[in-house]
């Protein structure tokens, strides 16, 4: 565990990342325009449930001190570092929610948050808007429940858990001009954010009952997932109507070229790349 997070502060205060913090990629995010509806305390954070062992790196490396339950967590600069089977969920001033995994690196802002490594849950209510920023670009969610990734080549995985839901390619260095690519997810959806974050991938269907049974994220604290109840209600119209269509669905997307095609009933188990 101590190797992680040696890795994850060495990666973090490199300077490829310090220059991608800096005013330049503000202001880049800042010309595209895209509207910010109930930005106001938005990410006042204040600490929930700690798993496992989470830690707060200070701006510009000014100490290290481990998360507990109940403080309030700085926004801008501060990084939140988790260790191998760790997690930290963190409650918004708004309603909302942000859930972090194990082997995360990830940096609150005024706006949303900063994802360099591992797996997020974000809860955004209804009217308000989220952005995610990966090494390169940045996406802005729209209000519905979402899991957020960071890819192995500087992109973002996006999953839709409670929708239809809009996200936006918001770019990064490079402006997305007026009209931004946009995406509107069905719950089960998943969709890459291309390095960039100028445009996004297609769009992918998962099996979004496994997902629900499997992930971390959602049943790994004591407290049920957000929206827990309805949750289950999409799982299950879903695979009512996947039943319609095909009784194969992706696991285990880790980049948009590497899919994995399952075929859950009928014949044994049977997967292959595409």
């Amino acid at each position: 565990m101590y190797s992680f997070f040696k890795h994850a502060l060495r990666r973090l205060f490199a300077p490829r990342f310090l220059a991608l913090g800096g005013c330049a990629f503000t202001l880049a995010f800042a010309g595209t325009g895209l509207p910010l509806r109930g930005e106001v305390d938005v990410l006042t954070l204040r600490v929930g449930e700690v798993g496992g062992v989470a830690m707060l790196r200070g701006e510009a490396g000014r100490g290290v001190s481990v998360l507990r339950a109940g403080e309030e967590l700085p926004a801008g600069g501060a990084a939140v570092v988790t260790g191998a089977d760790s997690r930290v969920e963190l409650t918004a001033a708004d309603g909302g929610m942000w859930r972090v995994g194990s082997l995360a690196l990830w940096i609150p802002s005024a706006t949303g948050g900063r994802l360099l490594a591992g797996t997020v849950l974000v809860d955004v209510p209804d009217g308000t808007a989220r952005a995610i920023d990966s090494t390169t670009g940045r996406m802005m969610l729209g209000g519905g429940l979402w899991i957020v990734q960071a890819t192995h080549n500087e992109g973002l995985k996006l999953i839709c858990l409670d929708g239809p839901a809009e996200a936006t390619a918001a770019g990064g260095v490079e402006s997305a001009g007026d009209h931004p690519a946009r995406v509107t997810l069905r719950p089960g959806e998943l969709v890459f954010l291309r390095p960039g974050g100028l445009e996004f991938g297609p769009v992918v269907t998962v099996f979004l009952q496994e997902l629900l049974a499997t992930s971390r994220l959602l049943n790994g604290f004591s407290e049920p997932a957000p929206r827990a109840d309805r949750l289950r209600w999409l799982a299950q119209a879903q695979t009512e109507r996947l039943k319609r269509v095909t009784n194969a669905f992706v696991a285990g997307a880790r980049d948009e070229e590497g899919f994995q095609l399952v075929v859950p009933r009928g014949e044994p188990e049977r997967r292959r790349d595409r």
